[in-house]
């Protein structure tokens, strides 16, 4: 009797955590060497993570691990494109993906990025198509979206961009456990487990 008493509780316990508001804020800085951060806010800030890059390993073991990859490459490669070949796992995984957009609330979004080719006539004619797009950003999303064109006759991409987004962890409950017991994805983790089976042979 404790026993389930104490399971309902730590069920409606984790079930009312899931509940609290997830803040995922993102910045992006393109100015020579692309930089970007991720920073994961829980818990009303209580439980905040930054995501980064791992670092770099030595050029020893890097050179070793060279090496030893290609043939193991080969075979990652092939595997994963028989895995995406599965009949309905990319329409299900897409429909997955629209699933969790419906869930995730943007709070913020900001972006300034300029733009430039080579000949300063093929970026005109970029910026041509771009235009209508630019004034729909700006009429019509809430959002500070703007690019802008550069004539230096180089090609160039710079800018940033910053956004803060929200969602609660429940609401991707339902859409998880469509797409993970969903026919498609039962037939992909076949095929790798029987991929990972043959090459243990």
């Amino acid at each position: 009797m404790w026993a389930i008493a104490i399971l309902a509780s730590l069920a409606v316990l984790i079930t009312i955590l899931l509940c609290v508001p997830l803040d995922l804020v993102f910045r992006t800085n393109i100015d020579g060497k692309p930089r970007f951060s991720m920073r994961l806010i829980w818990l009303f800030g209580l439980v905040s993570r930054e995501l980064s890059r791992g670092r770099k390993k030595p050029e020893g073991k890097r050179a070793i691990e060279h090496e030893r990859k290609p043939l193991g490459r080969r075979w990652e490669i092939r595997d994963t494109f028989e895995i995406l070949r599965t009949k309905g796992l990319l329409k299900q995984f897409g429909s997955f993906i629209k699933r969790i957009f419906r869930h995730i609330k943007i709070r913020e979004l900001a972006a300034n990025f300029k733009v430039g080719l080579d000949n300063p006539a093929d970026t005109g004619l970029l910026f041509a198509f771009m235009s209508p797009v630019n004034l729909i950003l700006s009429y019509f999303s809430p959002h500070q979206i703007r690019i802008e064109p550069s004539f230096a006759g180089e090609t160039i991409i710079e800018g940033h961009l910053y956004g803060a987004v929200r969602l609660r962890p429940i609401q991707l409950a339902a859409p998880l456990i469509g797409f993970v017991f969903s026919l498609p994805t039962l037939r992909a983790v076949k095929k790798l487990v029987l991929s990972k089976w043959k090459r243990k042979e």
